[in-house]
């Protein structure tokens, strides 16, 4: 009877669109608008959005609401101002002053503070001179092909490219490859209609250097030329660009490092097969160490790196072989944040942390060695020692003794040199300690920052676009990236797919498969983080934080109205946890206690190829031939898996990625080609597709259409997927 119901009112809405009644389309909007009050009203709670969101087709191919300006955000709660009002006037503060509100940590959504995160998001670099530039090189490294770079784009014409291929104009070798003169680089690197530089690169007069801000991981280029920020650079030459850095085996701990006698690939700086060399220092415990000989260690690392794909990265100083594709942008109600959820606290919802920590933790290359003994087992002094003795700037490197002719103890001796040159604590740039985490250089994690440390530039720098109060930075770029969403989908087969109605068949499969029991309309996430025993996928990322759970003090953060540089007697914000950790001192519920990962939006999938976090579910375009009835085939093997796609610099096909995402026989033919890859192997970059094995194939009782409808659904999700 109830199906019958149904069916009813479904031809009575196909009578409606028929006759494009003027009266049913009043009604509609007037419902919609309802919904959307509704939607915003279940923001305020601890239910999801898609508490009040009707399980109807049309319904699921709407637009998501989008970041309500004027609201507040209180530790990931979307407050309206009259709620946020009482609030401060519930901890006895007064409502009228906007300094009452970040006395409490709430963070005012304006345009002007979406206006500021987005400069800084484009035009702020990332990473601080001391480490990223004077001891990694990176700005060295890059100008090794800057020549090369700057003719190719003279070369465009004025012209965009989403990939700005360079010929090279000499022999570069790079650990034991050696990239020859005349050879076409594919550095997926964008230039935007008449632009002079790549998208996200800043050249910095001040100090010679080249910086790097978040939109050269983070945005692409339209076909016009037209910047698309939140979209995920998938085909930069991320490998490449470090290995170019004089001393990239600085970033040693972000690779393997733990001593396994059976993994070739062995970071550890005390491995055996590094002695020559290096110098020798003395440790943490009065001990003389020899470091490990510098040109080795370096062939190495580069050698392992240049095994990772384009559009992977490795930022967890774990030791773990966890590399990972970059994500979307596209943030808002897309909590917790990274793959294993771990950014998850604090204002909206853990995003500001992670913004923090891409500055701080992510990218601080001498921070690790705070907690290098007790996560690693690698002595801070070894840790420091081999980070310095091959440091791009000659007078950080260390010397072989001290001028009484004893050895030298490399955080002893960094301190004193930094001193003469006035450069002391360099590694601090615009970082502030946490407040309730001890004193630096010994700093204790927390579920605020996995470091110890904040992204906060001074507020009297007036000409640095990212200054200001404490935290005004995280909070401005959080503002922005909740403010965008995916660009439409234009390509023809999405015109065609929502012309023929098979997006809207889709939709139905999608819920037939119970795709959305986690993946909940409208933004496709509930927003929790699964164990690894459920989704079953490679565990690497999955277990990369669990080292510090024993560590963990309570997170903190001072009032958003603090000055920058912190005083003694600024006020201090504990960080609220409930519902996301059993105990402030714990990882977040999921990830114990082996691990988990976080469930992803599915929004912005046509920008976003190839799948899971390891992007191992990859094809190539022209791979598959795919006939009328959605029946496909494998006409070229060569363009499966990571080895045919990223791993050569060529970018993997949405809709054939996405067929191997849900096919059990391709699957299997793409993890295949993944594992016979020596570099994608666990003992080098550590990818293969596997895992999340929710198939829609013929073995699961769906046609060869249905999934294909359900692929087609999947890429017009879009930021208004029911129209094109």
């Amino acid at each position: 009877m109830e199906t019958q119901k149904i069916k009813s009112k479904n031809n009575l809405f196909r009578i409606f669109f028929a006759k494009k009644n003027r009266i049913f389309w009043l009604i509609y909007a007037f419902i919609m608008a309802v919904a959307g009050i509704l939607l915003s009203n279940s923001w305020m709670g601890n239910q999801p959005a898609f508490a009040t969101f009707p399980r109807y087709n049309f319904q699921i191919l709407q637009p998501a609401p989008t970041q309500p300006v004027g609201y507040y955000d209180y530790f990931g709660k979307l407050l309206s101002p009259r709620q946020a009002a009482k609030l401060v006037k519930h901890q006895g503060l007064n409502p009228r002053d906007p300094v009452s509100y970040q006395k409490i940590g709430a963070v005012e959504i304006t345009q002007e503070l979406i206006d500021k995160g987005e400069e800084i998001y484009f035009n702020r670099k990332i990473g601080d001179n001391f480490g990223l530039q004077g001891v990694f090189g990176f700005a060295q490294g890059f100008a090794t092909v800057l020549p090369e770079i700057r003719t190719a784009i003279a070369q465009l014409n004025g012209q965009p490219t989403s990939n700005l291929q360079i010929t090279l104009q000499k022999n570069i070798t790079l650990g034991n490859r050696t990239f020859h003169i005349g050879d076409v680089i594919n550095t997926g690197l964008k230039v935007e209609k008449g632009g002079k530089f790549p998208l996200g690169f800043i050249p910095d007069e001040k100090t010679g250097t080249i910086g790097v801000t978040c939109a050269a991981c983070h945005a692409t280029v339209s076909q016009e030329g037209k910047r698309l920020a939140g979209v995920p650079n998938g085909e930069l030459a991320i490998p490449f660009l470090i290995a170019l850095s004089p001393n990239s085996a600085a970033g040693f701990v972000r690779l393997n490092t733990q001593l396994d006698p059976n993994n070739p690939l062995n970071l550890n700086p005390l491995n055996p097969i590094y002695k020559g060399d290096g110098k020798t220092i003395i440790d943490s415990k009065g001990n003389q160490v020899e470091l490990p000989d510098p040109q080795k260690f370096e062939t190495a690392f580069d050698d392992a790196v240049l095994d990772v794909p384009f559009g992977h990265f490795e930022s967890s100083p774990d030791g773990i072989d966890d590399t990972t594709q970059i994500p979307s942008g596209f943030t808002f109600q897309n909590h917790p944040y990274t793959a294993d959820g771990g950014f998850s606290v604090g204002s909206f919802n853990g995003l500001s942390v992670f913004n923090s920590a891409v500055h701080s933790s992510e990218i601080n290359l001498l921070a690790a060695a705070q907690l290098s003994e007790q996560t690693l087992g690698i002595d801070s002094e070894v840790y420091i020692g081999t980070f310095l003795q091959n440091a791009a700037d000659p007078r950080l490197r260390l010397p072989e003794r001290l001028p009484d002719g004893n050895y030298v103890q490399p955080s002893v001796w960094l301190r004193q040199q930094q001193q003469q040159l006035g450069i002391l604590f360099a590694e601090l740039e615009d970082q502030i300690p946490a407040p309730g985490a001890g004193n630096y250089p010994k700093l204790k994690p927390s579920l605020a920052t996995f470091n110890g440390l904040f992204f906060s530039p001074n507020s009297g720098q007036a000409d640095d676009i990212a200054s200001g109060k404490f935290f005004f930075a995280a909070n401005a770029m959080s503002a922005f990236q909740n403010s965008l969403v995916p660009p439409p989908n234009r390509s023809q087969e999405n015109w065609k797919a929502l012309r023929s109605g098979s997006v809207q068949r889709g939709a139905r499969v999608f819920q037939k498969a119970n795709c959305a029991s986690c993946h909940i309309p409208p933004f496709f996430t509930d927003n929790k983080i699964h164990p690894l025993e459920e989704i079953r996928t490679n565990s690497a990322r999955a277990k990369s934080r669990l080292g510090l759970n024993d560590l963990l003090v309570k997170p903190k953060l001072y009032t958003y109205d603090t000055t920058v540089p912190v005083s003694a007697s600024a006020e201090v914000l504990d960080v609220p946890t409930e519902g996301i950790s059993d105990t402030p001192t714990t990882l977040p519920k999921g990830i114990l206690p082996n691990g988990g990962y976080k469930t992803t939006t599915l929004r912005g999938l046509y920008f976003s190829a190839p799948y899971l976090h390891d992007g191992g579910v990859a094809v190539r375009e022209g791979s598959l031939k795919v006939f009328w009835d959605g029946r496909y085939r494998v006409v070229d093997p060569t363009g499966l898996g990571l080895t045919g796609t990223l791993s050569r610099g060529l970018p993997a096909d949405p809709a054939s990625s996405l067929r191997a995402l849900l096919d059990h026989q391709l699957r299997e033919q793409v993890v295949a080609a993944n594992k016979r890859n020596p570099a994608l192997s666990p003992q080098r970059s550590n990818l293969d597709g596997t895992g999340h094995e929710f198939y829609v194939d013929n073995q699961t009782g769906f046609s060869i259409q249905q999934q294909t409808d359900l692929i087609n659904f999947l890429l017009a999700l879009d930021d208004d997927p029911g129209n094109f």
